[in-house]
């Protein structure tokens, strides 16, 4: 059974996903949705885990903006691209006024798919 609280959203741009405290790249964010998102990698990254990440994209000003949010893997394996690995992460500390921001900003500007308000 699926265990996901919001219908996941494809992302329109592809964005960079760094580890932020060494400032590894990971991957690429391949969906995301209110709760967390997935991140499509070139080497496996591990499960259970608690990451500090970073996710750059660009203003509506046009310039670059990071987000950094606090995420917990919760699962991780091979993609069906055999050169990929996916991995599921959920947010983990969204109260932080900034965290929330960023992740309300990618929502509405960078998703393709129905609401949220349709989710259950």
């Amino acid at each position: 059974m699926d265990n996901r609280l919001f219908r996941r959203r494809s992302v329109a741009i592809d964005f960079n996903v760094y580890d932020d405290s060494n400032g590894e790249l990971l991957g690429r964010m391949g969906d995301l949705s209110p709760a967390g998102f997935m991140v499509y990698s070139k080497h496996a990254l591990k499960s259970e885990t608690l990451y500090k990440l970073r996710v750059e994209y660009l203003g509506e000003d046009g310039s670059l903006k990071s987000a950094r949010l606090k995420a917990k893997s919760m699962w991780a394996g091979r993609d069906v691209n055999p050169e990929l690995h996916a991995c599921g992460f959920r947010f983990f500390d969204l109260e932080a006024p900034t965290a929330s921001k960023a992740v309300t900003e990618l929502l509405a500007r960078f998703t393709v798919g129905e609401s949220d308000h349709e989710d259950y």
